[in-house]
Parts: C-alpha cells; sequence; structure tokens
C-alpha cells in the first residue's frame, strides 16, 4: 500500500513554474481536479485569478470544488461571477451591434445559471429584434420559469405572445405581471390593447387609466384612453 501510494504521488504533475502561462496553469488545475488534488486544483486556480479575476475556466473550477466540498456558499459566488462575466460580454456585444456574439455570450451565461432569468431575457430580446419570435417566446417563458414573480419577463412574454397573436396567452402574461408588481405600466399597456383590438372599449379606458395612474405623461396611455373614450 505505502508503495503504491508512492507511485501515485510521484505521477503527479508538479506545480507549474512562476512563469508558467495561463493556459498551462489551467490544463494543471484542471488536471488536479480530476485527480481529486483538491488543494492543488485550488491553488492552480487561485493562481489564474490573480492574473485575470475574470477567467471564466477558473471561476467554475472554483465553483466545482467548492460544490464538491459542500460548501455552497462560495460555490455559488464563484458561479454568479463566472455568470456575469459571460452576460456582461453579451450586453457589450449587444451595444455594439453584433448579434452573433452577443448571442454567444448570453448562451453561455444561460448554462452557467439556467435558473437565472436575465440571460434568458436578453436572448429572447435579441432573438424578437432579429424576428425569431418563436425562439425568442421559448427563452422569455424560460425567463418566467426561472422567476416566475419577475414582472420584466412576464410582461416582456406578454407582449411577444401578443405580437404573436396568442392574445389570451398574453393577457394571462400581463396579468400575473401587475399580480407581481402592481406599477406595471407596460403591463396595463398591453392590457389596453388587447382590449381595443378586441373593441372592449370599457376594459380598454380602464387599463389605459391605471397607466397614466402610474405615468401621467404616457402618450400611448394618452392616445389609447382618447381612442376608448370615443368608442364609448
Amino acid at each position: 500500500m505505502a508503495l503504491m501510494l508512492a507511485l501515485v504521488a510521484c505521477g503527479s504533475t508538479p506545480e507549474p513554474a512562476a512563469d508558467a502561462t495561463t493556459g498551462q496553469l489551467l490544463e494543471w488545475a484542471t488536471e488536479q481536479a480530476a485527480e481529486g488534488a483538491l488543494g492543488e486544483a485550488t491553488i492552480g486556480y487561485r493562481r489564474v485569478l490573480q492574473r485575470d479575476s475574470l477567467e471564466v475556466t477558473a471561476l467554475l473550477g472554483l465553483a466545482q470544488i467548492y460544490k464538491l466540498q459542500e460548501r455552497d456558499g462560495p460555490a455559488d459566488l464563484y458561479r454568479r461571477r463566472a455568470f456575469h462575466v459571460h452576460y456582461a460580454e453579451g450586453l457589450a456585444w449587444a451595444a455594439k451591434d453584433v448579434p452573433d456574439s452577443a448571442l454567444m455570450a448570453l448562451e453561455n451565461a444561460a448554462r452557467i445559471m439556467p435558473l437565472h432569468p436575465l440571460a434568458h431575457l436578453r436572448l429572447g430580446e435579441l432573438k424578437m429584434a432579429a424576428g425569431q419570435t418563436a425562439s425568442a417566446i421559448e427563452n422569455f417563458e424560460r425567463a418566467v420559469e426561472a422567476n416566475p414573480r419577475f414582472a420584466e419577463s412576464l410582461i416582456t412574454l406578454g407582449q411577444a405572445y401578443a405580437a404573436s397573436d396568442r392574445l389570451t396567452d398574453a393577457t394571462a402574461a400581463f396579468e400575473r405581471a401587475i399580480d407581481a408588481n402592481i406599477n406595471a405600466l407596460e403591463a396595463y399597456l398591453g392590457l389596453g390593447r388587447i382590449f381595443d383590438g378586441q373593441q372592449e372599449w370599457a376594459a380598454a379606458a380602464d387599463h389605459f387609466s391605471k397607466a397614466l395612474l402610474i405615468n401621467p405623461q404616457s402618450e400611448p396611455a394618452l392616445r389609447g384612453l382618447d381612442r376608448a373614450r370615443a368608442h364609448l
């Protein structure tokens, strides 16, 4: 047994030198983690983060190590940091109008934290802008599943449903948004537009009026209310 342990120890790759590249450090740390040498892996990943605090592979490596050690707090912290690196990258690419790179970064973020609504929400918005409504709705639905009380996701989902003429689903989404946030202006506007389209003028006027209680200067609400009252 002692001889076997000695052979295992001898077969372990030594820690990279101080001038090792980031790639070499990551490779070594990942190898150590795979062999169960969590202490050495931690050292390697931390050395990487000393050079680049946003290195996602190192962040996720530490998250996995802490998860194996049943240290949920640090594991969640490093996983969230990795998520936000990709999420911020996605927003930056979107701001530069580079949708393909934005989609890739946001999809990476969503894979890291599938139960976080923001990446799904932003992915859906990019797809809506590209005319990919059905795919966008799938992302919006995932955002709502991730956090059923997040009014922004519910509003955006309702708007996507309305754009697809799924008016019953849109109405339910807007009503859920109001239930989550009574001051959800866009939800009242969404409902007002649906009732306007159905020529239910009293209901349309009621929702546009509620929108104006939140923002008395809302032009869509003012126009909608004038139109609805003209038909009463």
